[in-house]
């Protein structure tokens, strides 16, 4: 008998979008769907359902933003997890009943997959971004409960495996690549600066990153500005781009750029929502008039509504140097694009960009300190900029020739150590290794639900635990773990730390937010216990039921073109 096609669930961004998250998507799962041996299907978190633009994709689609409907926005926006999937992830279980659930995000965006009702149903398959240290425990006792864990970088796979001593064995670094056809230096590189306005002799250092807190903008602007200033004259020509957007979740762009004082030398990107002309411009708040089709309509590009590869291949392309200015990366996937239109990268020497700097032949820049952050515990890097200024000093004044050789090195270097084809590779071969239980052991398996009782008496805490998670919850997979020694210490305690959005099960304490001490007692963790039951008994009957209602956002999914 044939081996059957294993059926893949990815949970991600959306493959359609080009964030990071998302192109690494597209670029495996196209990978693994073009050899014929899979079931695919995608829960796109920032999608809706239905969404137009998963029709560029072959596989099935689940989306999982919210309609308009009032009702519906505010569940979605009661729980910050349900922005990653949680609210919709057993639904989607159960319509696809996959063999392998796939991640590649951070822990706070997957570990509600650990703590899904049928976590015994499927072989669970991540990638997270390791971009400092140390990790935090509880993320570590989620990592060590996946089947599978591959990393993005030599860095994160050393950071896992020395943290986690045996509990974590690395499968395999499984880093992004560039599309080779999408990102390539283009070969009249002065006629297509010129083409968008930029005079032969300037010099651009440029960056692309997302407006975010991690990402050191207000340093990299600020060691802009003292180059500028220290070295009048053979700085008179040098400009710094920044591909990110504003308004965002991040940084306050215009007001750094207006306190640097080197506003004339500051571009950003700007592509138009009505004609999508994309072009480079000195700020011009978030919305300001198109020079091609004269409507204001054009904005900086967002995670949204952003460039696509191509453009973004163009913006590259204006760029002298590439600048990677950031306090931790689990990749960078900018690093490596950037190589690949043949220009040399400056990324500080830490996390995930001190492996990747490395290996495409560019400029680490030096940590002037390390500090730990509050929300997480984990060691941050603060560059030197002195040393970032004298990297651009010495690439700056290097002769033309010279610098070209560098960007093709980058290139030669980048080709050789970040390629798609392997990394898809790598998944491919583990996923073909797994061992694919039959349906009546897993989806089409009996009834699992628990009927609650009452406690024995004289129990110690130790033991009143284990037999609440077995007989007020019915999950035997925590009964050693993490999450049951963190639950007898609060018992031991008698409080735990907590916000509005505790989670009984699953907490990271150190990214509570209006942190309160609450009494614990063996009452209330009775409470969680009944809390935890009733949600497992909920979706074992809605399994159960052959004629439950169907969502929505099941009966608008994407039947992929092989399926079924």
């Amino acid at each position: 008998m044939s081996r059957r096609k294993p059926r893949i669930l990815w949970c991600g961004e959306s493959s359609f979008l080009n964030t990071g998250y998302s192109v690494y998507a597209r670029e495996v799962l196209s990978r693994l769907y073009n050899t014929d041996k899979y079931e695919i299907a995608e829960l796109g978190c920032y999608g809706l359902s239905g969404d137009k633009r998963s029709g560029s994709i072959p596989w099935r689609y689940y989306g999982n933003l919210p309609t308009e409907d009032q009702q519906e926005v505010d569940l979605y926006n009661s729980n910050s997890t349900y922005q990653f999937g949680e609210w919709r992830f057993e639904d989607v279980l159960l319509d696809f009943k996959p063999d392998i659930v796939c991640d590649i995000r951070d822990w706070w965006m997957i570990e509600y997959q650990q703590r899904s009702v049928y976590r015994d149903f499927y072989h669970w398959m991540i990638m997270p971004t390791i971009d400092s240290a140390p990790q935090q425990e509880e993320w570590l006792a989620t990592y060590m409960d996946a089947d599978t864990v591959f990393t993005y970088s030599e860095y994160g796979r050393d950071v896992l495996e020395k943290e986690a001593g045996c509990g974590i064995t690395v499968t395999d670094i499984c880093s992004p690549g560039a599309n080779l056809e999408k990102f390539f230096p283009i070969e009249d590189k002065a006629g297509h600066r010129a083409a968008h306005g930029f005079q032969d002799d300037v010099f651009i250092i440029g960056t692309v990153m997302r407006n975010q807190k991690r990402k050191l903008y207000p340093e990299l602007i600020s060691a802009f500005s003292k180059y500028i200033k220290t070295y009048p004259e053979e700085s008179k020509d040098v400009f710094l781009y920044l591909h990110t957007t504003y308004p965002d979740h991040g940084w306050d762009i215009p007001r750094l750029i207006r306190e640097s004082s080197v506003c004339d030398r500051i571009l950003m990107t700007y592509k138009c929502r009505d004609c999508e002309f994309v072009f480079p411009s000195f700020f011009q708040e978030s919305l300001t008039t198109c020079p091609s089709c004269r409507k204001l309509e054009a904005r900086p590009p967002s995670a949204q509504e952003g460039v696509t590869t191509e453009e973004l291949c163009g913006v590259i392309n204006f760029f002298d140097v590439y600048v990677q200015y950031s306090i931790c990366e689990g990749f960078g996937m900018p690093q490596v694009e950037a190589a690949c239109c043949g220009v040399p990268v400056m990324a500080v020497d830490y996390s995930a960009m001190e492996s990747v700097v490395r290996k495409i032949d560019g400029y680490p820049i030096k940590v002037k300190t390390l500090f730990r952050e509050m929300e997480t515990h984990s060691l941050r890097a603060y560059p030197d900029n002195d040393d970032l200024i004298a990297n651009l000093r010495e690439f700056i004044n290097t002769p033309s020739p010279l610098r070209m050789a560098k960007g093709k090195k980058a290139y030669d270097s980048a080709v050789k150590n970040y390629s798609w084809d392997e990394s898809a590779k790598k998944w491919e071969m583990v996923i073909d290794k797994v061992d694919l239980r039959p349906h009546s052991e897993t989806w089409n398996s009996p009834s699992r639900l628990v009927q609650p009782s009452d406690p024995p008496e004289n129990l110690s805490n130790e033991e009143f635990i284990k037999w609440a998670i077995l007989n007020l919850w019915g999950n035997n997979r925590v009964i050693d773990s993490f999450t049951s020694l963190r639950m007898l210490r609060e018992l031991n305690q008698g409080f735990v730390v907590s916000n509005n959005q505790r989670d009984p099960l699953n907490i990271d304490e150190s990214l509570l937010w209006r942190k309160q001490y609450q009494a614990y007692g063996r009452q209330k963790m009775i409470d969680d216990f009944l809390q935890l039951g009733d949600i497992r008994n909920y979706w074992e009957s809605t399994r159960m039921d052959k004629n439950r209602r169907v969502p929505y956002y099941i009966e608008n999914k994407k039947l992929g073109e092989r399926e079924e």
